[in-house]
């Protein structure tokens, strides 16, 4: 499609000062559809030219040349056509979490939004990235990470206007053409997701209402989201509540991470996990602590994480400032909690 006409386009859509809902309505046309029109992806109808030109009071027969120049031009393809790819590394020892995960990928293919939730340290990160792994052949157009930092220390969560911004520069989209409003990013968003088969992880969301413009439109692209909260007001989206690893899990993901012989037939390995709180993140950095140090047996770590000798953090669960040793309740939510992370 000619430039020349989209630009005209976004000119008296700016004169008429009218939002993509309202032309929406007015118009009986999608909004995504408006925002390819808009953004020089499509070559709309005469009659939505039409339309456009008298919301703002424009005369639309000057722009008949350009418009049947862009309909005799070639049609403009997706933004980027070179796969983008920026998931993060699936660890090698996964382990367990097979139920959950045979879940989440049926469940994907068929609601095409997951929302996993969870306390702090579950695994949902290291589940949602292994699930994206899995899927990458069947979703080759796109694979995208975004940490929303919902819940991160000491930083604010992403806003949805600057994640829809990281976004679509991700698949391509110049920056000249990403809208300021939040409603046309998103709008646009969906545009170029419909156009895609693509698997985008929306990790350490806050809530809803940060994530709910992110969602896909139409197309067939889906959305894995990870969340200490669960997400109940996104609609059909699949719901798949993480706990705390069983026992047999739980000592499978130590003695992977471990990579050893050491935490076979040790009396001390119950106390080890138990300290550890069946977390997947808690095991592997015990597990790593352990691997650097092949001079110590499990009880030899035990023992450290009885006395709360391997450091301090915050609360898995709330992230408060407050530290502690031992195995303890957070005083801010009650939670059990590691001393170290």
């Amino acid at each position: 499609m000619s430039e020349d006409l989209a630009r005209r386009l976004r000119q008296i859509r700016e004169t008429g000062g009218r939002s993509l809902r309202d032309l929406e309505r007015s118009l009986h046309v999608s909004s995504s559809s408006l925002s390819r029109y808009l953004t020089g992806q499509a070559v709309p109808p005469w009659s939505v030219v039409v339309g456009l030109c008298q919301v703002a009071g424009v005369d639309p027969r000057p722009l008949r040349p350009l418009w049947e120049a862009g309909k005799r031009g070639p049609r403009v393809g997706p933004a980027v056509t070179v796969t983008r790819n920026d998931l993060p590394y699936d660890i090698t020892t996964f382990t367990g979490r097979q139920e959950e995960l045979a879940a989440m990928l049926t469940a994907a293919r068929a609601d095409r939004v997951v929302a996993i939730d969870g306390m702090g340290g579950v695994g949902k990160t290291t589940l949602a990235v292994h699930a994206a792994h899995r899927v990458t052949s069947d979703y080759p157009d796109a694979q995208l990470y975004l940490d929303l930092h919902g819940f991160t220390p000491c930083r604010d969560p992403v806003e949805p206007a600057e994640a829809l911004r990281i976004l679509l520069a991700a698949l391509g989209v110049p920056s000249g053409r990403i809208p300021e409003a939040v409603e046309e990013r998103a709008a646009l968003w969906r545009s170029e997701l419909a156009m895609r088969r693509a698997v985008v992880v929306l990790d350490n969301v806050a809530g809803q209402a940060q994530v709910r413009p992110l969602l896909p439109g139409a197309g067939s692209s889906i959305v894995l989201i990870t969340s200490r909260r669960r997400l109940v007001g996104l609609g059909d989206a699949h719901a798949v509540s993480l706990d705390v690893l069983g026992p047999r899990e739980a000592a499978d993901l130590f003695g992977a991470a471990l990579g050893d012989a050491r935490a076979q037939d040790s009396p001390a390995l119950e106390e080890v996990l138990r300290r550890c709180g069946h977390l997947p993140l808690v095991l592997g950095v015990a597990a790593a602590r352990m691997r650097h140090r092949p001079a110590w047996t499990l009880e030899t770590l035990a023992e450290y994480l009885r006395e709360g000798d391997l450091g301090t953090s915050g609360c898995c669960r709330c992230r408060c400032a407050t530290s502690t040793t031992g195995s303890t309740a957070c005083s801010a939510c009650s939670a059990w909690r590691p001393a170290w992370t």
